[in-house]
């Protein structure tokens, strides 16, 4: 759970003072305890949205290494406020595999009602750079993280890898984006535009091998990690925000 820390200089290479807290293992937002991955996690931003059927919470997470992103992480939870619940309308992507995506794994697909699903696809990152630029139209939630990570001397690849799971009934909703750097496994690619030029698009990934088991790593991992996922999500409902 989240823990305070500021005993100087760690593996992020970041001081207490300039880090904030560090988080591991999970992290209780809107009601759920969200599972993470291993290591110690930053928060970068946060937020709230509201709707007429439906309200809950927005967060994102950071993990460096040697002031370089390595991990994030973008947390939706939210919960029902109508009565009966109103349900969440279907995650994109979830309903069928499009040309941007390596992997789906689809177990409902509900709009308004049972969604149990993850997508993984490439995050590309480059329109964080500038996330000053008012013209640029990046979600407040992003570019709040992008100028924490600015203010933290932290830099970030060209892209990463994301794995989005979803969970969601009538009365509440879970998605995570979990995004990894391929950079960790000494994977580079090559420099690029835009989303579409990527390496890692389905239709250029095939010409690197090292790529290919890079994605074939993390399908393992995704398949490891959907139980405990789901089961964080269920337990969820037990336990509504205050």
């Amino acid at each position: 759970m989240a823990t305070p820390d500021n005993h100087g200089p760690t593996v992020d290479g970041l001081d207490g003072a300039i880090a904030g807290r560090r988080i591991s293992g999970s992290l209780r937002v809107d009601g759920f305890d969200v599972p993470l991955p291993p290591g110690d996690w930053l928060q970068l931003s946060s937020g709230h949205f509201k709707q007429p059927t439906a309200a809950g919470e927005l967060l994102t997470l950071g993990r460096v290494k040697d002031r370089r992103l390595v991990g994030y992480i973008r947390i939706t939870a939210g919960r029902s406020v109508a009565n009966p619940p109103a349900g969440f309308p279907g995650t994109p992507g979830c309903d069928r595999q499009n040309q941007n995506t390596n992997i789906l794994v689809n177990e409902g697909q509900e709009p308004f009602g049972h969604q149990a699903c993850w997508v993984m696809d490439h995050y590309f990152l480059v329109p964080l750079q500038a996330w000053a630029d008012r013209s640029n139209k990046l979600p407040a939630l992003e570019r709040a993280a992008a100028g924490d990570l600015a203010a933290k001397g932290v830099s970030y690849p060209q892209e990463m890898i994301s794995l989005r799971l979803t969970r969601a009934e009538t009365w509440g909703l879970l998605e995570v984006r979990y995004v990894f750097s391929p950079e960790e496994d000494h994977i580079t690619s090559n420099n690029v535009a835009t989303y579409a030029d990527s390496d890692w698009q389905p239709g250029m990934i095939d010409r690197y091998p090292e790529k290919v088991a890079y994605i074939a790593k993390l399908k393992r991992w995704g398949d490891d990690f959907w139980p405990r996922f789901k089961s964080a999500f269920s337990a969820g409902r037990q336990t509504p925000s205050l």
